[in-house]
């Protein structure tokens, strides 16, 4: 069913942590977003967040936030070991879901929730908000049109500074390094190179609890083309994606390559085939909440940007990788 064209989309928030605070600032800055309801399992944090936001109902239980029969679509922003049980019953109860990254645990329970949401014509979608953003459209439009030739290697990276209290280091419901940053170096190697390398080869260092907190992932092709990425927890910030093709490469190192605004492409004299400027009209999270929107107004139950199909095959994957630390 098409969403009214005219009046707000209405949205519920799940979650009150600093993901849904930015989220929550980038709605603000859209005519089209209402933020209409925040839930959490505090009434006393429902209500401080949902006030900070201007959200017109607040509720300490998940139960009452999803049941509230005005909330047109909910933004999951709840740690990455809710987000099943916290999708799923959104769900259940008749409502579109943006679903922070990454999506689930396993893929076990993705296909359950796409398969849920499919019964239930409701439109579902990974927050995978790079894929939504105009450098990775452009880059993804370079690769459809040859600019790259063919495209032999992939180099990606993404650590982030940290010390031994970092939440990746304690909380296995964050999932570690892999599901948080290793994740963006994953999807972008995937989506130029394809889901389905033919050997994969995955390394990681585990810490308290067995959260791994640094990886080494190598894919290879039937094509001779491969991708060797690494995330985790470091010293400083290290975030770089480098793309060789016969014809053209890219590298964003000066920006993080997951939001990046600029982007050239180069041939092998170093000199430019074509220039990006791709700035945010806010702060990149505009892309994903206005593709969501768009979707739910127009009676879609998955995105051309981000489609569900694509996230299901990144987390067997990711599930692969971790078959292979044991």
């Amino acid at each position: 069913m098409e969403q009214n064209q005219t009046s707000p989309v209405r949205w519920g928030i799940l979650g009150t942590g600093r993901i849904a605070r930015i989220f929550c600032h980038t709605l603000q800055a859209l005519p089209q977003a209402e933020i209409y309801a925040v839930g959490s399992r505090s009434q006393e944090k429902a209500e401080s967040f949902g006030r900070e936001q201007g959200a017109a109902v607040h509720y300490g239980s998940h139960a009452e936030f999803v049941n509230d029969e005005k909330i047109d679509i909910v933004y999951v922003a709840t740690p990455i070991g809710s987000h099943y049980g916290d999708v799923k019953r959104c769900l259940l109860a008749g409502k579109h879901v943006l679903c922070e990254k990454a999506f689930t645990r396993t893929s076990e329970e993705a296909q359950e929730l796409y398969a849920l949401a499919k019964e239930r014509n409701l439109f579902l979608m990974e927050a995978m908000w790079t894929k939504c953003q105009p450098v990775y459209r452009k880059i993804m439009e370079w690769k459809r049109d040859g600019m790259f030739g063919k495209i032999q290697g992939v180099e990606a990276r993404f650590y982030t500074c940290a010390t031994k209290d970092h939440r990746l280091m304690k909380d296995k419901n964050q999932g570690g390094a892999l599901l948080d940053l290793t994740i963006y170096p994953m999807m972008y190697a995937c989506s130029l190179l394809g889901y389905e390398p033919k050997h994969i080869s995955a390394m990681a260092v585990k810490g308290k609890d067995e959260v791994d907190v640094m990886d080494s992932i190598q894919f290879s092709y039937s094509d001779g083309s491969f991708a060797s990425l690494t995330g985790g927890l470091a010293c400083q910030r290290q975030v770089s994606l480098y793309i060789h093709g016969t014809k053209g490469r890219v590298l964003l190192e000066q920006e993080h390559f997951y939001k990046a605004q600029k982007a050239s492409l180069i041939d092998w004299d170093n000199q430019p085939i074509e220039e990006f400027d791709g700035a945010f009209s806010v702060d990149g999270y505009e892309y994903e909440a206005i593709e969501a929107m768009e979707c739910i107004r127009r009676g879609r139950t998955g995105s051309a940007l981000a489609p569900i199909e694509e996230t299901l095959k990144l987390i067997s994957l990711m599930e692969e990788c971790k078959k292979q630390w044991s």
